[in-house]
């Protein structure tokens, strides 16, 4: 029996891993939550943790949105938290879900304390592949403190400071 030379192992497995990636690029990712409520909630959570700070985790919210790109920020809200309020059927196909933030400030290229209630309305349809976030397709990152703190020090210590 002939060994498969090393070379040839590794480019096996990194075609193994390249081309699905190529090719279900253009899948739309399915939501696995049953209700619109629980689709924005999702999105939040992740939006909170910071999902959407990096290339590297912002797939995540991919599932919730019904756009494939979004444009980089150059500002964060910093917020302690948010809830969930009206939940408001449009249409058989459209529901609009109501947020409130309870911000603390904007992050851009200082940050600038502004405490306030911010209520953001969001509107979400029935796909093929579950409810999906069309509105507001453009908002900045809206982070928890803690997780906003998180991603500047990684920041710091990818620049090498």
């Amino acid at each position: 029996m002939k060994l498969m030379p090393v070379r040839a192992i590794l480019v096996y497995l990194a075609a193994a891993l390249v081309l699905p990636a190529c090719s279900s690029g253009d899948k739309v990712p399915r939501n696995p939550e049953p209700t619109p409520a629980a689709t924005v909630k999702a999105f939040c959570d992740l939006d909170a943790e910071g999902a959407r700070l990096t290339s590297l985790t912002w797939g995540k919210v991919l599932p919730y949105i019904a756009w494939q790109d979004e444009a980089g920020s150059d500002r964060i809200t910093v917020i302690s938290g948010y809830r969930i309020g009206e939940v408001q059927q449009v249409n058989t196909e459209t529901v609009a879900v109501t947020v409130t933030y309870d911000v603390l400030g904007i992050l851009s290229q200082e940050y600038r304390k502004a405490p306030k209630a911010e209520t953001i309305r969001f509107t979400v349809i029935r796909t093929s592949a579950g409810w999906k976030i069309t509105e507001p397709d453009f908002m900045p990152p809206h982070v928890l403190e803690k997780a906003v703190a998180r991603h500047l020090e990684e920041t710091k210590k990818l620049e090498g400071r």
